[in-house]
């Protein structure tokens, strides 16, 4: 089987070909263009295994050549990265090595989902980003304000800025000519990302996807009521078998915090950002509706922040949360809380408490 590991880039892409006893046939730099990399890709006759680092743009390279070749390898940056320690860093370096590691079958590989669901998440992350975008422009007016104005200056009539009497304010309140400008500007930037915001929750909420893990995750406290949220979940997972438990799913949405231990020494640190942070995002977003409406689940996050602090008990409670989700899906099961279980019942069951 011919190997070929790709360095692939922007504008360019660098090629390494391997025959079968793991001698270079060829080596090559070529343009971005579909019908060039097909070509040359194409040229060389057999069976052929193709190998590259899954970075921003692979989506297009696998598109292009997963009918062209016989295995298509996406390989994991961080993971790669702890196999490679090359010092001579280029891109005939990264092809060649990448080559060489498909050829040994030393494949760090990543997860490949379906094209509708690449699409999806694209959707889905754009809606999210936006959301963030608001509330850092939202950050921005509020440091101008807090810079001009005392707080007990402020009219008592409301208590957030950017409800309908806050805007008000906002339009109307005497500030330095230059800040005045720029809170103008901003809220007229909040206003078209509202409305950007608003198309696109429109656009997911007409969608349909994994109808049946929809349904079941519509069982779960903090999903139940959010779209959005349900559909981030599925989006992210989108196959459990790819998980060997629930901890690894918990590990892939970062929701373990770091540890550095040696010894009898335990040091815990922060969440990890090597992690699927938009999956993160939607189970911490999802715990604090589940804390209100789940005794089990409140009862645990009580628990937890009288030895932490709030944020580490929320983060907790997430990952108590996700790994409910995970028995959910795997065992295509409703999720039941606490007080949803019969009295009696020795069946097993869902429960988080």
């Amino acid at each position: 089987m011919i190997t070929i590991g790709g360095d692939i880039h922007l504008k360019t892409s660098t090629f390494c070909v391997l025959n079968e006893q793991g001698q270079r046939l060829a080596r090559q730099k070529v343009l971005n263009d579909p019908d060039t990399i097909k070509s040359f890709i194409v040229s060389f006759p057999g069976e052929k295994q193709f190998s590259i680092e899954a970075t921003y743009n692979w989506q297009v390279f696998y598109e292009l050549l997963k009918d062209a070749v016989d295995e298509f390898h996406l390989l994991h940056p961080k993971k790669l990265q702890a196999i490679i320690q090359s010092q001579a860093k280029s891109d005939n370096a990264d092809a060649d090595m990448l080559a060489e590691l498909t050829w040994r079958g030393r494949l760090p590989e990543a997860y490949t989902s379906c094209a509708e669901t690449r699409q999806f998440r694209h959707l889905l992350r754009a809606r999210v980003k936006v959301a963030q975008q608001i509330a850092s422009v939202k950050n921005q007016i509020h440091a101008l304000i807090n810079a001009n104005i005392f707080y007990s200056q402020r009219p008592k009539n409301f208590k957030d800025l950017f409800c309908k009497r806050g805007l008000i304010y906002l339009q109307t309140v005497a500030l330095p000519e230059k800040d005045r400008f720029l809170v103008d500007e901003l809220l007229a930037e909040i206003q078209q990302l509202e409305k950007t915001k608003a198309q696109l929750q429109t656009y997911i909420e007409q969608a349909e996807f994994h109808t049946e893990d929809m349904e079941l995750l519509s069982t779960v406290s903090g999903l139940k009521k959010s779209k959005l949220l349900k559909y981030i979940v599925a989006s992210e997972i989108d196959n459990l078998a790819r998980f060997r438990n629930a901890r690894a799913l918990v590990a892939y949405a970062g929701l373990i915090p770091r540890e550095r231990s040696s010894g009898e020494k335990i040091r815990k640190g922060a969440l990890r950002s090597d992690s699927n942070t938009f999956l993160r995002w939607a189970l911490i977003e999802a715990s604090l509706g589940a804390i209100l409406s789940d005794k089990g689940l409140k009862a645990y996050y009580q628990d937890v922040r009288k030895r932490h602090n709030p944020s580490a008990a929320r983060v907790a409670c997430a990952r108590k949360l996700l790994t409910a989700v995970y028995y959910v899906l795997r065992d295509r099961r409703p999720y039941y809380s606490a007080e949803q279980l019969p009295a009696a019942s020795r069946a097993p069951s869902i429960a988080v408490s």
